[in-house]
């Protein structure tokens, strides 16, 4: 890849495909399929099953999972984690977002028997009450 400048540049393949164009040819695209999930490295000795506090960080012991939240969503889900932090003073574990995503979680699963509807809104009015 990188010669002597007095070699001058090397020759380029006459028929060398870029990724993109490879990808974009349905004679030579290639079935995508995603990656396993990493897990995250675990000191020697550490049993994954029953971590130790403090041994592995709390957000290396969760699954990921992206979602998309409306803005009120996520600026009330802020504004209620910083009050949250602030009333807590020093010590503890960090209230963040996340957290409070989790929790929200867990209400609803332990609600799921009660979830009928057809749409987002009366998913909601079916566990609301």
């Amino acid at each position: 890849m990188l010669g002597r400048l007095e070699d001058g540049p090397s020759p380029e393949p006459a028929e060398a495909a870029t990724p993109v164009a490879e990808a974009l040819n349905p004679a030579t695209a290639r079935a995508v399929t995603p990656d396993p999930p990493v897990e995250p490295a675990v000191p020697e000795g550490l049993n994954r099953s029953a971590p130790t506090p403090g041994a592995v960080p709390k957000y290396l012991r969760l699954e990921r999972k992206e979602t998309r939240l409306r803005a009120d969503q996520y600026a009330a889900l802020t504004e209620n984690a910083r009050r949250l932090n602030k009333a807590k003073g020093v010590g503890g574990e960090r209230i963040t977002e996340n957290t409070l995503i989790r929790i929200a979680v867990d209400l609803l699963l332990d609600r799921a028997g009660d979830l009928t509807g057809l749409d987002e809104g009366e998913l909601f009015k079916s566990v609301s009450s």
